[in-house]
């Protein structure tokens, strides 16, 4: 998981220099705290708690005063913890035990945001992101665990608001929502989408 995290923190950076003469002030960093609250009904079965813990990324090159396009990734970690029951076994036995689920959802995205209102003081801005997630799970039986991870494909539609704050504007504070298309199939799992709340702050990169 770390070696997948380095890799995504060079992939964004590496963004950075991959537009052919980018200004420095037009690329900025976009860094979220987030929660993710499941949305489907397979997913919700499965790991019914809202998330806090997670983040988001996004490396965004201006290309005018509403338009950005850059890439991002982020990592959710959602976790319910089952009291003890008794559980039948795909072999056709029984077990009891405390049943334990995680899931952690890690999508990489190359993204574009649209800012409705640039000169507000409040800026409500819409945007997109599409890639691929990588998904990490696990099923414990008291002491036996069932573990898996697989790439998906991963769409991210989002809105929210910037508001601008210092002598130049152009830093500012980040709110939104998104909701998180996350196709995924194992089991009784069809999908893992959710939804998405977000805060954090926006900043240019020089």
């Amino acid at each position: 998981m770390k070696n997948i995290f380095r890799l995504c923190v060079v992939a964004v950076a590496a963004f950075m220099f991959a537009v052919p003469g980018a200004n420095a002030q037009r690329v900025k960093l976009n860094i979220n705290y987030s929660a993710g609250i499941p949305a489907s009904q397979s997913f919700k079965d499965y790991v019914s708690n809202t998330s806090l813990r997670g983040f988001n990324a996004n490396v965004l090159y201006e290309l005018n005063d509403q338009w950005s396009v850059g890439a991002g990734f982020g990592s959710q970690n959602f976790y319910q913890r089952y009291p003890r029951a008794t559980y039948k076994m795909a072999d056709g036995s029984d077990l009891s035990a405390v049943m334990t689920n995680t899931v952690t959802v890690m999508p990489i995205l190359a993204t574009g945001q649209f800012n409705i209102l640039p000169e507000a003081k409040v800026q409500p801005y819409v945007g997109l992101g599409v890639g691929a997630n990588l998904v990490m799970f696990s099923q414990y039986f008291g002491e036996f665990a069932n573990n898996r991870s697989k790439f998906g494909f991963a769409a991210r539609p989002e809105a929210g608001v910037f508001i601008p704050v210092g002598r130049y504007k152009e830093s500012g504070i980040t709110v939104g929502a998104a909701y998180n298309f996350m196709p995924f199939k194992y089991d009784n799992i069809s999908n893992l989408n959710s939804l998405g709340l977000q805060a954090g702050f926006k900043f240019p990169l020089r």
